[in-house]
């Protein structure tokens, strides 16, 4: 029988990575506050310090991937992590301080987390079988569904803290939250182990391309990654829409912007709860994934149909942004049991964070054809193409499992033992 994971171990490990999404978080949307708030800068300087903190995935994350996967002490690799991103916003408190800080500075942070953020996103997830969990589902719920929360907590507060405590003592404080996420991870008593392959490591390329096969030869995750770059486009043309539609077409009041963000926030922690009660009781990941991905479609449709009295409209904004990442993370969560159960943890890095570079480009993209779209069709045709684009993918992805093109072909390697349901 599976060994039950320390209680105390797995509260440290929550905590530890909810102050560490915390932390990131608040630095992520400090820069851009303080960038603006204190050093002036124009959207073309804000849009330097955003690139730079989205360029990592795009420029290293398939290689990043390969050398997550062959950590052996991951626990060691994200404390190393931690420490290094409090050192780099301790430099910006100190530059603050000293009044040196500029937006080249902040670029550089934002570049030096987006690092970090690939490099944790690659092992945090199959750091959890180094705790002996019993049941990976639950375990995987409350640790996203404390890393939403502190996501939220963070985007909200950071504005205020900005104005409150200044720039040098913000990035200071969030020096700490690091510190306190790497004091945590190194009181875990649990062994800080990771299985080696039982074959001789091949090359970068070679165990690169090793990645790419798993996910070719993967029906379903296939399907999900035409999925999700679709989705990523017209995601990122509805974000780049989304200030415009809100306070200029529904003229929704300032003081409520921030409203909807919030709802959605907490309605993807609720959807991670659900979903992991399900996993656990109910439903396989797949079929989990098959229910979530159309459900998406469906719900996104009440945003561009906002309109009406200022409560209506704000109900239909709350329900369009709100019920689609209630669903995304549900699915985002049977993705992460598909990639452990069926790909195996040996390919969790690298798998990952090839979905997460081209999703990013995508992204990348998704956010220039939004304003075309919307100076073209106005704000709201350009709403409506992006959730026309989304139910395409969702169409696409139901033919595709209609068609069930969804078989499982282990990944042909020579450096790992993985096969359907087998661990490295």
């Amino acid at each position: 029988m599976p060994l039950i994971a320390r209680p105390t171990d797995m509260r440290l490990y929550l905590w530890g990575q909810a102050t560490s999404a915390f932390g990131s978080t608040l630095t992520a949307t400090a820069t851009s506050v303080v960038a603006v708030a204190i050093l002036d800068a124009g959207p073309r300087q804000v849009s330097l310090i955003v690139a730079a903190g989205t360029s990592p995935a795009l420029l290293f994350g398939p290689i990043l991937g390969v050398l997550a996967d062959r950590v052996t002490r991951p626990r060691r690799t994200l404390i190393l992590v931690d420490l290094a991103c409090g050192v780099a916003t301790l430099v910006c408190a100190v530059m603050a301080f000293s009044g040196l800080l500029s937006v080249l500075i902040l670029s550089g942070t934002s570049f030096a987390l987006g690092l970090a953020q690939v490099v944790t996103g690659a092992l945090y997830f199959s750091h959890l079988r180094s705790l002996d969990v019993g049941d990976l589902s639950k375990a995987r719920g409350k640790l996203q569904s404390s890393e939403l929360l502190s996501r939220s907590v963070a985007a909200s507060t950071a504005g205020p803290l900005v104005a409150g405590l200044g720039a040098a003592l913000l990035f200071f404080l969030d020096a700490l939250t690091y510190l306190v996420s790497a004091l945590a991870l190194g009181a875990l008593r649990s062994p800080d182990r990771r299985e080696a392959p039982t074959q001789a490591r091949a090359g970068l390329l070679r165990e690169l391309r090793d990645g790419v096969t798993a996910v070719r030869t993967h029906g379903l995750l296939v399907a999900y990654t035409v999925y999700a770059v679709l989705v990523s486009v017209a995601t990122s043309g509805t974000t780049a829409q989304r200030a415009v539609f809100l306070l200029d077409t529904l003229r929704l009041p300032v003081a409520l912007y921030s409203v909807p963000a919030v709802a959605a926030t907490l309605l993807a922690a609720a959807g991670t709860f659900v979903g992991s009660r399900l996993l656990s009781e109910r439903l396989t990941a797949r079929r989990l994934l098959v229910i979530c991905l159309p459900a998406i479609a469906v719900c996104g449709f009440t945003l561009p149909a906002a309109q009406g009295p200022l409560w209506l409209a704000v109900t239909a904004v709350v329900f369009g942004m709100g019920l689609p990442v209630f669903f995304g993370a549900a699915a985002n969560l049977a993705l992460v049991g598909i990639l452990s159960d069926d790909v195996g943890d040996e390919f969790f890095g690298r798998v990952g964070t090839l979905l997460g570079s081209v999703t990013t480009f995508a992204s990348t993209l998704g956010a220039l054809l939004g304003g075309v779209a919307g100076e073209r069709f106005g704000v709201r045709g350009g709403l409506w193409l992006c959730q026309a684009l989304i139910v395409l993918a969702a169409v696409i992805f139901l033919i595709w499992v209609r068609r069930g093109r969804l078989h499982l072909t282990p990944p042909a390697t020579d450096t790992s033992l993985v096969a359907s349901g087998a661990r490295p």
